[in-house]
């Protein structure tokens, strides 16, 4: 890095577009130019779509990709071309709270750990199928949060350093970043910390067909990326019948424990069931054949 190299770099990968990517740009526009943060945004497809990114958001620097790739790929391009200390990826569907930035660089300021995160916030949804969604996605990710060290940390509201993840180059491409890249830096003593004040904001609409397609191909993604034992995918296979409703319980559990929108959660369990089968036919798929293409359909 050189003297003027900004502290902190926000990489985004761009799939879906409008208007989630605007929205986006625009809740981190003021607390960019504040923070003196470089905003990265890997556009994949047309050259149409990053040119309106670039010409909408001229502080953005977009990368262009052609070719269609997966998520962690995108941002991999993004880390590879930052040249901030911090690298902080935020999911395009997503917004910032006004301090998120500010948050994630005092997070890091002691240098004691590698990986910060916070949670991820519903955006006060109004139809069912978003509140669906959100409650799939994000139950591990509920507020409130307890400060301190933790690994459950997900890539839609996470800060890296940036050094950490150039030393792992090699996993940022490998699928995603909680399935390869995570286990491995645990393992080898990275310390990861729970940061309350740093969140970011769920947003919809997502239609409950689309959503249904989505869920599988990132299961069958996930589960092709994770390193398990033949005896454990045996295992998993036996109870996969089970399974839904186990998730559905440890789904309750959270939601309860935090006391976050439980009845919300409530009135989704008739459309949540149906997501939860098809959550766990994905895995399976992925655990016995692998992920195929699935990542790359992931969006």
């Amino acid at each position: 890095m050189g003297k003027n190299s900004p502290r902190i770099s926000v990489v985004i990968a761009s799939i879906v577009g409008a208007p989630f990517i605007d929205e986006c740009l625009k809740s981190l526009e003021v607390q960019a130019r504040e923070c003196a943060a470089e905003v990265i945004v890997v556009a994949c497809g047309d050259t149409a779509y990053a040119k309106r990114i670039a010409k909408n958001f001229p502080w953005v620097r977009v990368i262009h990709r052609s070719e269609r790739e997966t998520v962690p790929d995108l941002r991999r391009h993004g880390v590879l071309k930052a040249s901030g200390g911090i690298i902080a990826i935020i999911e395009e569907h997503c917004l910032a709270a006004p301090d998120w930035l500010r948050a994630a660089m005092d997070a890091h300021g002691s240098g004691e750990y590698g990986v910060v995160g916070g949670p991820v916030v519903d955006y006060a949804y109004k139809r069912l199928r978003d509140w669906v969604v959100y409650f799939c996605e994000y139950n591990g990710y509920l507020p409130p949060w307890q400060a301190g060290e933790t690994y459950n940390l997900g890539s839609a509201n996470i800060a890296y350093s940036r050094e950490l993840l150039l030393k792992y180059e090699a996993l940022l491409k490998t699928g995603y970043w909680e399935a390869g890249l995570h286990p491995q830096l645990i393992a080898d003593g990275v310390k990861f910390r729970s940061v309350p004040g740093m969140v970011v904001h769920h947003r919809g609409p997502f239609d409950y067909g689309y959503y249904l397609q989505q869920r599988y191909w990132f299961s069958r993604a996930f589960a092709g990326a994770r390193k398990m034992p033949g005896t454990r995918k045996l295992a998993y296979f036996i109870a996969s019948p089970l399974l839904p409703f186990l998730l559905l319980a440890r789904m309750t559990q959270r939601v309860v424990r935090q006391r976050c929108r439980v009845e919300k959660f409530a009135q989704t369990l008739p459309l949540l069931i149906p997501v939860l089968m098809v959550y766990v036919a994905g895995e399976c798929v992925g655990y016995l054949a692998g992920p195929g293409d699935a990542l790359l359909k992931v969006e």
